[in-house]
């Protein structure tokens, strides 16, 4: 029987819904095959059916069972990323959705920042209010280790570098002194 790869308290979490929206969880491939299995039947019994074309199967990078399986006798896709209500899903965690997220959120905004007629203090202000709200939405959910925390650190002194005119040539000793500056 499947009982969850998550519990929140007692209560083990089999699946994830937003709208039409399913996502299940399971502890491997075999697991995974009998929750779509359960779940294409449920749905049945509402004269609904998965869309075998839109369902795609991930795996965590550790296991790499070559279990097929399907749903109206089609195999479904298995995937090492998608994009789920807006966040990209990896077998690698949660870096690839930070580093994008990186990447909007420091090119985006470069006119702002390299705009001498907003005032500094709107500049830290719209960098707290919108860029870090933004770029943490749905933080909760990622997975980080050491590397990725230097890198979002790294990402928001670099903002800061960027809104006070700090060129990279020009020697800064430390993460205080520009904090300090701002």
């Amino acid at each position: 029987d499947h009982f969850g790869t998550v519990s929140i308290g007692d209560r083990p979490i089999t699946n994830l819904r937003f709208a039409d929206d399913i996502d299940g969880l399971a502890k491997n491939a075999y697991e995974l095959a009998s929750l779509v299995e359960k779940l294409d039947k449920a749905s049945s019994n509402y004269g609904m059916k998965i869309s075998a074309e839109k369902t795609k199967i991930m795996t965590d990078g550790k296991e790499s069972s070559k279990k097929e399986i399907k749903v109206n006798g089609q195999i479904l896709e298995s995937v090492r990323k998608f994009k789920d209500l807006g966040s990209i899903i990896t077998d690698e965690g949660s870096k690839p959705e930070i580093l994008s997220r990186m990447a909007q959120t420091t090119t985006k905004l470069k006119p702002i920042w390299n705009n001498k007629n907003i005032a500094i203090s709107s500049k830290i202000r719209l960098l707290h209010s919108l860029v870090m709200s933004i770029f943490l939405f749905a933080c909760e959910s990622w997975t980080l280790n050491a590397d990725t925390e230097r890198k979002i650190r790294a990402m928001e002194m670099g903002c800061y570098r960027r809104l006070l005119s700090i060129s990279h040539k020009e020697h800064i000793n430390t993460n205080e002194e520009v904090r300090r500056r701002i």
